[in-house]
């Protein structure tokens, strides 16, 4: 089914004013409702705005804050906020149960480093229309362009859209002071990589026997 609209979890939020036109240093509080995915875009995010008891679908993420800052020094971009773009126009909004609120240090890159936050939820991009019979033309169906979009709250008050091999997951009873600074010697898992894994045998047994009664 075609997901280019999902509900969010319902939170308080706090937009800054130059989503709606007016002032980067002044928010309005509103209520977080849903976000919607435009391939190769930002994503934009709903809320419903207290103040006129309307709805506006279009905030971008860099100016959508899950509090007010106490500064301003320390505002990231929105190359910084949402490191990809949409894979596509179909998502889904799941939590990761065992990770949640956990704790997280975020591999912003080139010149910015690392920041602290907590985990969210995550925003997943799948191909579109596929249920339909429709050919998807993205790339949310191919292993090594794929990304899951973690969203966390950032320390600055902020929110950041970060996939997997950005962020560094820190559930306090879990997490040992080597693993802070271990990196992992993982590659990217790619689709030859996965049909190499899959010999004849295990190609028949999942795809199932010719036989009516297996």
């Amino acid at each position: 089914m075609h997901m280019r609209n999902i509900n969010l979890p319902k939170a308080r939020v706090y937009i800054r004013k130059d989503a709606f036109g007016g002032s980067s240093e002044e928010f309005e509080p509103a209520w977080l409702v849903s976000v919607r995915a435009l391939r190769s875009r930002p994503l934009c995010f709903q809320v419903w705005v207290d103040k006129y008891a309307a709805c506006y679908d279009k905030v971008p993420p860099h100016t959508l804050y899950w509090k007010v800052p106490s500064s301003f020094q320390q505002t990231l971009p929105l190359s910084k906020i949402q490191m990809w773009e949409c894979l596509s126009g179909s998502i889904e909004c799941w939590a990761k149960a065992q990770l949640g609120d956990a704790p997280v240090i975020v591999n912003l890159g080139k010149d910015y480093g690392t920041t602290r936050g907590k985990y969210w939820f995550t925003l997943d991009f799948i191909p579109e229309n596929e249920a339909l019979g429709y050919v998807d033309v993205g790339e949310a169906g191919v292993l090594e362009e794929h990304k899951e979009g973690n969203v966390i709250k950032l320390a600055n008050g902020q929110i950041a859209i970060y996939p997997n091999n950005r962020l560094k997951w820190l559930p306090p009873s879990l997490t040992s002071t080597s693993a802070l600074t271990a990196i992992p010697p993982w590659s990217v898992a790619s689709d030859a990589q996965w049909e190499a894994w899959m010999t004849a045998e295990d190609k028949a047994e999942l795809h199932g026997d010719s036989e009516w009664a297996y």
